[in-house]
């Protein structure tokens, strides 16, 4: 009985053990295995929440007292109010709100007028008498702009000189208005000075065009066409158009960078080149208000202009050379007096470090440095990065870390060829090209009060809607029009010409501190600002580098509660969170496919018949595309499947989708200069400001029917299809599985 009995216990303990062990393995197996709690964070997207407090932590005032400070006294680059004061200023701020910031300086070449002994413009009779001379310092029109370090109107790089000889229209002096004057007119422009407007291109490819044409200096005024649109007699301080008495400062520099250490940065190592074996401008330039223009205009002799080279000044537009009578013997007189001189220039970078891919990095820029106050160029942008900062610096209070490291960056030295970020990215190259993710630029944050205007690589272009739809409109009028977001007012002001339901996006061509990043190490890149209104022809904001461009113009005229430069901010900081915190980068492989297939459809219906004459033919551009299309797709199909808890397949997937638009880059350069790198989007060959799409092709067939050696042009057409074709099908190569680069890619060109 007794063993009996044991044995029944032994059978229910045993019984018992074994429901537990079926329990415990049904649980296993029924149950998934629960992710340690870092990998569930690392698998997950950022939290919203901090999305909204980060828009919510962006203030108005905040900015408003930021530009106050920023701006409220003339800071040219190299300057002890640029490079100490708001240097040390950026320093001691992020070093509170941020994880930490460094200083990295570089001894460059700058360009300065002689403050004692000024510019002018003056007519010069045939004994010697000069009259008409241009004013040599702007008028004080406001107490803020009575400052004693405000530099006089000049054109950086400009060399000194004292040149005399008759004065030439020469419009906005394009190569095209140059052809004009040389061709249809056979007029010699040989030792003769130009006389230009600003607009159209960048100021250094009119003085380089007047170089090329034989002229012996040049000088350059602001038209009330491009600056004054409304009524000339309501300018600032009434309006915000640009009085007569203002004069538009800025560098003739071509060309990025340091002149003086091309390629390489300008450190302690560096080789200096001497001054005399550098590209700079050959001839003196100098820029004078339209107030003074007319003194000169109105006195010339020769042809009345064409119609499309007529102004809105209250004179006759002749072409010259010279004056008519009384002043028919008389010669215009440019007087410059700029020098060239070795400073040190600093570039501020802060930074949030991230918590699971710190050597990931997003970065935010903007220029430091102005020509007198740079309220709008730079300082808006300036003030509204350091708010941004701030209230990430808030956020780190509240718990948040991005996933990846962001940094803050600010440039010294742009206004003179984008100094200081040129530098830094030839300097970091090996570092950013391999980690950056994206480099979100504001070089002016507000310009105008009516819409969002963007410039950006396709990749970006997904995200940039999301972030602007996500940003309450600034306008309550818009907002009373159904229009709540600043997509909506967007897409109506600049729709696609492509879909009417986008914005429509601008190409990245130079002109501010993204072009190192995207020209040198193809990184892919944005710039935001608010604009004004596009019924306005106008060439840019009216007091665009003028001494009238002060906290007074845009607190008083442009963003009275600074609600646009808080959406702009709101826009840059979406931007950069989803960057940083996203687990796969939110980058639009297709958007680029669809990009390239409308810049071939577009070349196709503009060169089309002409290639065909030349045997020439778009077919092998076509199917690269075609194969770069398909490469995206798989992509982007891939990065949507992901797994998430797989941190390498994680990483595999966003290294191929920042790698797209590296990709791009030719390292012999495009359109012949070593300076730009992009196959698809780089500056036009004789605008800097304007981007060209297929710029090596663009430059080629430029003017190519007037080329003499038609035979060695042709070829060099086929041989920029050529490298369009190679450089599209070798970046889908980098959206193809990379267990695919001993087989399938690489297999259909093997010979056996």
């Amino acid at each position: 009985m007794f063993i009996m009995h044991r044995m029944k216990v032994l059978g229910v303990i045993a019984l018992g053990v074994a429901s537990l062990v079926i329990g415990i393995l049904i649980g296993h197996f029924a149950i998934a295995p629960r992710l340690p709690t870092w990998l569930q964070r690392m698998s997950t997207d950022g939290d919203p929440k901090y999305s909204n407090q980060l828009h919510q932590e962006i203030r108005a005032e905040e900015i408003h007292k930021n530009l106050q400070f920023f701006a409220g006294k003339p800071h040219i680059a190299g300057s002890h109010q640029e490079e100490e004061v708001l240097v040390n200023y950026m320093y001691k701020t992020w070093q509170s709100n941020l994880d930490g910031v460094k200083i990295y300086n570089y001894t460059v070449l700058l360009s300065y007028p002689n403050a004692s002994d000024p510019n002018y413009i003056a007519i010069v009779s045939a004994d010697g008498v000069e009259s008409d001379l241009s004013q040599k310092v702007e008028k004080i029109l406001s107490p803020d702009q009575n400052d004693s370090t405000v530099v006089n109107p000049f054109n950086a790089y400009s060399p000194s000189g004292v040149i005399v000889g008759d004065l030439v229209y020469v419009n906005y002096a394009t190569v095209e208005d140059f052809h004009f004057l040389t061709r249809n007119l056979s007029m010699n422009l040989t030792g003769t000075v130009a006389i230009a407007r600003y607009g159209q291109i960048f100021r250094g490819d009119k003085v380089r065009n007047g170089e090329l044409f034989g002229c012996a200096g040049m000088i350059i005024y602001s038209d009330p066409a491009d600056y004054a649109f409304g009524d000339q007699e309501r300018v600032y301080p009434d309006d915000w158009w640009l009085p007569g008495t203002g004069a538009q400062r800025g560098t003739v520099l071509r060309g990025d960078g340091d002149p003086l250490t091309p390629f390489y940065p300008s450190i302690g190592s560096a080789f200096y080149l001497d001054e005399k074996d550098v590209a700079l401008p050959k001839i003196p330039v100098t820029p004078i208000g339209y107030n003074d223009a007319v003194k000169y205009l109105s006195k010339m002799s020769g042809n009345e202009a064409p119609n499309s080279w007529k102004g809105k000044l209250n004179v006759i537009y002749k072409l010259g050379p010279g004056f008519a009578p009384p002043y028919e013997n008389s010669k215009i007189k440019l007087y410059v007096k700029n020098y060239n001189v070795k400073r040190t220039i600093r570039n501020v970078i802060g930074f949030i470090e991230g918590q699971f891919e710190p050597d990931r990095y997003v970065a935010l820029g903007n220029h430091r440095d102005a020509w007198v106050f740079g309220a709008i160029d730079p300082s808006s942008g300036t003030a509204t990065m350091m708010e941004v900062s701030r209230a990430m610096g808030q956020l780190l209070k509240k718990g948040w870390r991005p996933r990846r490291s962001i940094l803050f960056c600010s440039w010294g030295a742009e206004e003179y060829g984008l100094i200081g970020s040129t530098e830094w990215v030839e300097e970091m190259e090996k570092v950013l090209g391999s980690r950056t993710v994206a480099y979100l630029n504001v070089d002016i944050a507000v310009e105008g009060n009516s819409t969002l205007r963007a410039l950006a690589t396709p990749i970006l272009h997904k995200l940039l809607f999301a972030a602007a739809r996500k940003v309450e409109n600034p306008n309550p009028d818009e907002i009373r029009a159904g229009r709540r977001s600043v997509f909506d007012t967007w897409v109506k002001n600049i729709p696609s010409s492509h879909d009417p339901n986008l914005p429509h996006v601008n190409s990245l061509g130079s002109g501010s501190d993204y072009s190192p990043f995207l020209q040198i190490t193809g990184i892919s890149a944005a710039d935001l600002l608010y604009t004004y209104d596009q019924k306005y022809t106008i060439a840019s904001y009216p007091m665009y580098h003028s001494v009238y461009e002060t906290v007074d113009l845009v607190s008083r005229l442009l963003d009275r509660g600074f609600k646009y430069h808080q959406a702009v901010g709101r826009i840059w900081g979406e931007l950069a969170l989803r960057l940083a915190d996203d687990v796969i980068l939110n980058f639009d492989c297709l958007q680029y496919a669809e990009t390239l297939k409308s810049i071939v459809s577009e070349l196709q219906t503009i060169y089309g018949l002409t290639f065909q004459e030349h045997n020439l033919s778009l077919d092998a551009v076509k199917d690269a595309v075609e194969e770069f299309l398909k490469a995206a797709k798989a992509l982007q199909e891939k990065a949507e499947k992901a797994n998430r808890e797989n941190p390498l397949e994680v990483r595999k997937i966003n290294d191929q989708l920042m790698q797209i638009e590296r990709a791009f880059m030719d390292p012999f350069g495009v359109g012949g200069s070593l300076n730009y790198r992009h196959v698809i989007y780089a500056p036009n060959q004789h605008n800097m400001y304007a981007a060209s799409s297929f710029p090596g092709l663009a430059a080629a067939m430029f003017d190519i029917e007037n080329d003499p050696d038609q035979e060695r042009r042709w070829q060099q057409v086929k041989k920029e299809i050529s490298i369009i074709a190679f450089t599209i099908s070798s970046a889908a190569s980098t959206m193809e599985d990379p267990s695919s680069i001993g087989g399938g890619h690489m297999k259909d060109r093997s010979v056996l």
